[in-house]
């Protein structure tokens, strides 16, 4: 997965969080990931324009998750040099897992697999100081090496940090579940996000109506986090 980085914990919901991106120490464009609840369970969206390394790319990755936060359903969209669309359906009471794109393929299920967004927030979620999650094609092995203090725009975060194998990526998280900063080698350089804003969203029952025939945005309460 190159590119646009992939995460959502169970912070307050619905949340929007946004990331800058750099590359060898050069801006590389930037992401945003909107976590929601839905009557299944949540809904993740990642949306990113990533410049660097090249080629440009467009993506835009979505989850659909149950209660537990197991995918449901799973697409990720890249427009680029090449265009890509691949989808995935995970089909727990069929017993099979359908995917559409490149690679298409139809596969038992035989245990809840994950997809690059609902691994992350099930890390999120977890006590354990070391996990082994199944992705399509594989595993990733997670463990927990300790803390570091970051410096954001709102100020010093103690952060807690994951590493990610197989490839060497980490991922932080600050005290309230929100995750900080992802670092990832690419191309012998590092490819990183990192937060830069937090927009609280109201719930959706708190959202004004739409008046008929008008045009205007409104009702959208927004916050900095500090």
């Amino acid at each position: 997965m190159r590119g646009a980085w992939c995460t959502m914990v169970l912070v307050k919901a619905p949340v929007l969080l946004k990331y800058k991106l750099s590359y060898a120490g050069r801006e590389a464009g930037e992401q945003q990931l909107r976590y929601e609840r839905t009557r299944a369970g949540s809904r993740m969206t990642l949306t990113a324009d990533v410049a660097l390394p090249l080629p440009r790319t467009k993506q835009r990755w979505v989850s659909e998750m149950d209660a537990r936060g197991v995918p449901l359903k799973f697409s990720e969209r890249v427009e680029g040099r090449q265009n890509k669309v691949y989808e995935v359906e995970f089909l727990r009471e069929d017993g099979v897992v359908v995917t559409r794109g490149e690679p298409e393929f139809v596969l038992p299920y035989t245990v809840d697999y994950h997809d690059p967004l609902s691994l992350i927030l099930a890390l999120g979620r977890t006590e354990e100081a070391v996990l082994t999650l199944p992705l399509l094609g594989g595993r990733v092995h997670a463990e927990r090496v300790g803390e570091e203090a970051l410096t954001l725009p709102w100020g010093e975060v103690q952060a807690r940090a994951w590493r990610l194998r197989p490839g060497v990526s980490l991922i932080y998280y600050d005290p309230e579940g929100y995750p900080l900063r992802f670092s990832q080698q690419v191309g012998g350089h590092v490819f990183e996000a990192e937060l830069t804003e937090v927009v609280h969203e109201p719930e959706p029952e708190e959202r004004p109506e739409k008046k008929k025939k008008s045009r205007r945005r409104g009702g959208r309460r927004r916050r900095r986090r500090r």
